[in-house]
């Protein structure tokens, strides 16, 4: 008895003592902020180079993603792009959800005209609104809606560009154009242009 036990003793003690390293939850962390980051500017650099394609030609300085919570998050969208577009002082927000199928995207379309702007005022399809205070475009297409919002006029020209180079299977349906201070002019888009819609 006297042997096995030391038998065991010495067999524990022979080989080469590990070193216990302590668990830093602060280095795993870090490492994945910087994965985060380098996907974040590799996303930015991907749109970057969508915005001011030649055929698309979005001026702006520099671009961010944005955080801004809407509406139309709560319609569970397949994707979501969420940009802020700065140029000189003033700054622009694209926003666009691209949905599973056409009712999904008109579900969450109509549901959001029933609940429009921070007063969550409802308005009639091709009614003439009044709500933002921005310049304003707004798309709906086969799967997807957009958002584009900022100070300054908005080329409703260069954002159909974009919607029709950088998503070309996704047809273009209708847009919403308000300028500043001016009732919002619905489109229907037939025959490769927006059509004015009068109501």
């Amino acid at each position: 008895m006297y042997l096995s036990f030391l038998f065991l003793f010495t067999r524990c003690h022979s080989g080469e003592k590990e070193t216990i390293r302590k668990f830093d939850p602060t280095k795993k962390i870090k490492s994945e902020v910087k994965e985060k980051t380098s996907q974040d500017a590799d996303s930015l650099l991907f749109w970057k180079q969508r915005y001011q394609s030649d055929s698309v030609k979005i001026n702006f300085d520099s671009l961010q993603a944005s955080f801004t919570r809407h509406f139309l998050d709560r319609f569970n969208a397949k994707h979501i792009i969420k940009n802020k577009l700065f140029q000189g002082g003033d700054s622009l927000l694209h926003f666009r959800w691209t949905f599973g199928d056409t009712t999904a995207t008109k579900n969450a379309f109509y549901n959001w005209l029933d609940c429009y702007g921070t007063t969550c005022r409802s308005i009639k399809l091709y009614e003439p609104f009044k709500i933002e205070k921005q310049a304003t475009l707004i798309f709906l297409n086969q799967y997807s809606i957009s958002y584009i919002r900022g100070r300054q006029n908005l080329s409703k020209e260069a954002w159909t560009n974009f919607e029709t180079t950088v998503f070309p299977k996704d047809s273009l349906f209708l847009l919403i154009v308000q300028q500043p201070g001016k009732n919002a002019l619905w489109y229907q888009y037939k025959n490769k242009k927006f059509n004015s819609i009068k109501k």
